[in-house]
């Protein structure tokens, strides 16, 4: 008997202890989204007091700045505009190459799919160069189209390598069964398929969106006043000159910067657990 409690007695601690660990946790990766949040709300005084402050009265201020008194907006649909389609561009293209990758029998097959992931690899700044005087040579510089093709050529690799990964998942015996019913490879794949990888497309989608939007390097040497992104946008709030920088305008352009991804993970959210755990048993 006295076992028996012991032993519910360890379980319970043990509980406790998790979800203690787990808050713990969470608060520590949620603080820097809450901390954020509150200095887009805090005054100008109170940004600077010492200790920090968390009850004070908040202020739109700075996010009257951010969307009203600057060029902000006009960024943030660049950014929009460039992180779509690059998503599309990408899925489309990625996913015919996995699935010729995946499914297709020639020679080399292993060498070619370690060197499309391989360019992924490359670093950014050993290109930049030369792409700048391509860019220049052809007049494409500070134009979203330019900025599209390089965030494509930069996230087509591992979208091929992911997409690879859940195709390889997939049972064969379903395709090769509407294709001796008559449908060709690519339309039973299509049809039988794709619907069975959607979390992971979806999931492939996400990321390649978040590369985008946070891509800084390109953005920066490649664009001008026309196609600048919210990424290098956001530079404008954190002067070092007479007006110093603006905290709170800095903190509320960030927000803006993650809520198109954090909006569409939480929409997706079943189906992005459902790619996450997905990949992790078939890759």
């Amino acid at each position: 008997m006295a076992k028996g409690k012991e032993n519910i007695f360890r379980t319970v601690v043990s509980k406790i202890g998790f979800y203690l660990a787990l808050d713990g946790f969470l608060i520590f990766a949620l603080f820097p989204l809450v901390w954020i949040f509150l200095t887009s709300m805090k005054s100008i005084r109170d940004l600077f007091l010492m200790p920090p402050v968390f009850i004070f009265q908040p202020t739109f201020e700075h996010w009257a700045n951010v969307i009203h008194n600057s060029d902000f907006l006009r960024f943030y649909k660049n950014s929009l505009i460039i992180g779509f389609s690059t998503a599309i561009i990408v899925m489309i293209v990625a996913i015919m190459a996995a699935f010729s990758l995946s499914r297709g029998k020639y020679r080399y097959r292993e060498n070619l799919s370690f060197f499309i992931l391989s360019q992924r690899m490359m670093p950014v700044v050993a290109i930049v160069l030369p792409v700048y005087i391509l860019f220049g040579s052809m007049r494409m510089l500070d134009r979203l189209e330019t900025l599209i093709f390089m965030n494509v050529a930069f996230n087509l690799p591992l979208a091929i390598w992911m997409i690879s990964g859940f195709i390889e998942g997939l049972e064969k015996e379903l395709e090769e069964a509407a294709v001796l019913d008559g449908c060709t490879w690519y339309s039973a794949f299509i049809r039988i398929g794709i619907p069975q990888i959607i979390p992971g497309i979806l999931s492939t989608t996400l990321l390649v969106f978040i590369y985008t939007i946070n891509e800084f390097f390109f953005a920066l040497i490649l664009s001008g006043t026309r196609a600048r992104p919210v990424s290098v946008a956001v530079q404008h709030f954190l002067p070092t000159g007479v007006r110093g920088t603006m905290f709170g305008e800095a903190a509320a352009a960030s927000l803006l910067i993650m809520m198109p991804s954090l909006i569409f993970a939480i929409l997706m959210q079943r189906y992005l657990v459902s790619g996450i755990s997905l990949g992790a048993l078939k890759g």
